[in-house]
């Protein structure tokens, strides 16, 4: 049987905690050195206020409120400078305080048919229990599955890993993975706590998504 195709992929690092908005705008992260200064001359602002920053580059977009700040690459960008620009960016801002952080990644899959894209649903939530006590066709939504992240444990900081699947809304016959870690931080030295886990393990977090999306459809459609 054909295999699954990877027909769309982003990634996004996201932090929860006390932001001021106006700061992130696409000349002082220039300012910074986080980004060349070409890039950031075609920037394209959306919004710039006291309760949200909004814009994007040809590779990012960045958006900051007051309670969270989230820096996405753009499909099929590269994502390890993504790391750098967020750890770089709260390297600088020492002082914010951090809450949690979340290493995310989003897949859109094209399945090779129309009987394999049913079989991931069938696959991963059987039908017959559910036709004892439902009418008409059943079909899954949104499946949400947690567990330990790799080699770092739920039991550290809060830690957790959510694996999201649910039919793709880019691609026909295709599945959506979105896979979450997430880390609490702790309430010593918060900031330079969180930015080391996106220095240390932002590439392995990137890697292990697509290891659990690929096994997990291998193994039904293989």
């Amino acid at each position: 049987m054909a295999r699954p195709v990877l027909e769309d992929n982003s990634a996004s690092i996201v932090l929860t905690g006390t932001f001021n908005p106006p700061i992130f705008q696409p000349e002082w992260f220039a300012r910074q050195n986080l980004l060349p200064l070409e890039e950031v001359e075609k920037a394209e602002i959306k919004v710039i206020s006291p309760q949200v920053s909004e814009f994007q580059t040809e590779r990012f977009i960045i958006q900051a409120t007051t309670g969270r700040f989230a820096a996405l690459s753009k499909p099929d960008a590269n994502p390890a400078p993504l790391r750098d620009l967020v750890a770089g960016t709260f390297f600088v801002l020492e002082h914010t305080p951090l809450q949690a952080l979340g290493l995310n990644r989003d897949m859109h899959f094209a399945m090779p048919s129309e009987a394999a894209w049913n079989l991931v649903g069938d696959t991963l939530v059987p039908k017959e229990i559910w036709s004892r006590v439902l009418k008409g066709r059943i079909g899954m939504r949104t499946l949400w599955v947690q567990a330990e992240i790799p080699d770092f444990g739920d039991e550290k900081q809060g830690s957790r890993l959510m694996v999201r699947v649910e039919p793709s809304g880019k691609v026909k016959f295709g599945v959506y993975f979105q896979t979450n870690e997430h880390y609490q931080s702790p309430k010593t030295d918060p900031t330079s706590n969180l930015t080391e886990i996106i220095r240390n393990r932002w590439e392995g977090a990137y890697s292990y998504a697509a290891e659990v999306a690929n096994q997990v459809l291998s193994s039904i459609v293989d």
